[in-house]
């Protein structure tokens, strides 16, 4: 019970969004909403595809998001959201050794 003269402490909620391109095709998300967290996905960043992990997917107004993580080319250890529709499931790259 509120004495008399106290004030309501006010709280304001701020909420952060990220904005994105709209992707160039329809993306279906459902190739990464299926996988079991965390997952080994390539990703693509700097106009390459790279090995990673898909450690969390987060629904927002303008689509899904990835959370990652990957190692950069210096050796440490990057955690970053990107757009779902540059990730792809892992793909088996042949050894050179098997190559013709």
């Amino acid at each position: 019970m509120r004495g008399h003269g106290e004030e309501r402490a006010s709280i304001s909620k701020v909420m952060t969004m990220t904005i994105l391109d709209v992707p160039a095709s329809a993306f279906d998300p459902r190739a990464i909403l299926g996988l079991g967290l965390p997952a080994h996905v390539d990703v693509l960043l700097d106009q390459a595809w790279t090995s990673a992990w898909l450690i969390g997917r987060l629904h927002c107004a303008d689509g899904w998001i990835a959370l990652i993580q990957y190692v950069d080319s210096t050796g440490y250890e990057r955690t970053v959201r990107i757009p779902a529709d540059r990730v792809s499931l892992p793909t088996v790259r042949p050894h050179r050794s098997c190559r013709r």
